[in-house]
């Protein structure tokens, strides 16, 4: 399970879900110290798969698993986006435990939700005009 995390100041994570894990709020946001920034104890803690500073967008907004035909550049990825950037990304493990991050698009959008048809195709939802965007290939 796929947990779109954002964050408080300077952070945004992805986070895989696990039975009992501790993300570290309010110790940590995304992979850094938050209290107190100059160190922190990680031990036991439960690390997020990615993370992108404010400098690339201000709010994670969790995604799907492409699961479609019309894509298959995207078969098998987790697909995500950002609020107020618009931009939308996609995750690879490309080893066990270690995931690549990759921007697909900067939609110019305000993303405020994704969501999958019955044949695994992706949408995206824009807050500011109401419309619903289906994910294509160029």
């Amino acid at each position: 399970m796929f947990i779109a995390d954002v964050g408080q100041d300077a952070f945004e994570e992805v986070d895989i879900g696990a039975k009992g894990a501790n993300f570290g709020w309010n110790t940590m946001e995304g992979l850094h110290c938050f209290n107190s920034p100059s160190g922190c104890n990680t031990a036991g803690l439960t690390m997020p798969i990615t993370e992108y500073s404010h400098s690339e967008g201000d709010a994670v907004i969790g995604g799907f698993v492409y699961r479609g035909s019309n894509v298959p550049s995207l078969q098998g990825l987790y697909v995500f986006g950002d609020l107020s950037s618009g931009k939308v990304f996609a995750l690879k493990e490309t080893s066990p435990g270690v995931w690549t991050r990759s921007l697909l698009t900067n939609t110019g959008k305000t993303i405020s939700s994704f969501g999958r048809d019955q044949s695994g195709e992706l949408y995206l939802v824009d807050i500011g005009t109401g419309t619903v965007f289906k994910i294509t290939s160029r």
